[in-house]
């Protein structure tokens, strides 16, 4: 069964599991895949965004840190933001997150611009922003605090995006 899959180019895998399985299934692999050959399903949840339901794996070993080494979130966020491409467009159109030439009030509301629109289409917004913004997730973790504290974003709510 396993050299079946092998043998088949990424798009008729793609094809063949949606087929038989549902969802959206897409191929990545990369320099960074952990497994010669690996393949994901997406479901859009509740908010709208992709959730992975499904993955199936092949290599020659298959073990627990190689599967902890599944990016899941950047997967997801990757196929969101493929979905959601006029949404991304409409966030190119933001001015860059940089403090300078802005009031801390000013920053904080741009800040709070950025995570509302990424929160629309991404589960981890800070994550996606840092990436756009060139920064690392603390850096826009702080900005989102500070957005928090001077009323441009409501409280957080633990393990939710908003």
């Amino acid at each position: 069964m396993a050299d079946r899959w092998q043998d088949m180019n990424e798009g008729d895998i793609e094809e063949a599991l949606t087929k038989q399985f549902g969802g959206l299934w897409r191929s990545w692999n990369s320099d960074k895949a952990p497994f010669r050959r690996s393949v994901a399903q997406f479901t859009e949840g509740k908010d709208g965004r992709l959730v992975m339901t499904g993955l199936l794996v092949l290599d020659d070993a298959i073990t627990t840190d190689r599967l902890k080494s599944v990016p899941v979130r950047a997967l997801e966020n990757s196929w969101s933001l493929t979905r959601n491409a006029d949404a991304r467009e409409e966030i190119r159109a933001f001015p860059k997150l940089s403090r300078e030439g802005r009031t801390p009030e000013e920053f904080a509301d741009l800040v709070a611009q950025h995570y509302k629109a990424w929160a629309a289409i991404v589960a981890h917004p800070v994550a996606a922003m840092a990436t756009d913004a060139g920064v690392k997730p603390p850096t826009v973790h702080g900005w989102v605090r500070e957005a928090r504290l001077r009323g441009f974003l409501p409280p957080a709510s633990r393990g939710k995006a908003g």
